[in-house]
């Protein structure tokens, strides 16, 4: 009996598992492609060419709405940028916000510096409020408080902690 005794052909058998490999792969690369570009098209057919006529019918209605009633929307932004704000009620009259600067003290084994314009505009109704007695005190006892600084006034900077 014969029995061949060659060594195999290790390099024929790597390029023909190469260019199985590449070949696979080219194939799904190209069958997503065209499997995306295909149900794209048939979303697009489906959806895209559907006109939304509830949406385009409530923009109609709030156009129409805009333009027409005492003052149209045209005239009352002319009328704001001819005269400011001037004469706007309290209600809507932009002012500062009385914020609860204690967060922004700090820990107490980590203290803060709170910045000057928070410190100018303390709330009277944060002053007012005592502290829990079972609760620690949230401002370190270095730093000033919010309601005892005088306005205008910087708190005295952070020591140094390493």
């Amino acid at each position: 009996m014969a029995v061949d005794k060659s060594e195999p052909r290790v390099a024929l058998i790597a390029k023909i598992a190469v260019l199985a490999i590449v070949t696979l792969v080219g194939v799904h690369v190209a069958l997503t492609a065209y499997f995306d570009q295909i149900a794209s098209a048939e979303v697009q057919r489906k959806y895209g060419d559907i006109k939304p006529e509830a949406l385009m019918s409530v923009r109609a209605d709030e156009k129409q709405r805009l333009s027409s009633g005492p003052t149209p929307i045209d005239q009352a932004m002319q009328m704001l940028e001819q005269k400011g704000r001037m004469g706007a009620s309290p209600a809507i009259t932009p002012a500062p916000a009385n914020v609860d600067v204690s967060p922004m003290q700090g820990w107490l084994k980590m203290p803060g510096q709170v910045p000057a314009p928070m410190m100018a505009a303390a709330s009277s109704a944060a002053s007012a409020a005592p502290a829990p007695s079972g609760a620690p005190s949230a401002a370190p006892s270095a730093a000033p408080s919010a309601s005892t600084a005088p306005a205008g006034s910087a708190p005295p900077p952070a020591p140094n902690h390493p």
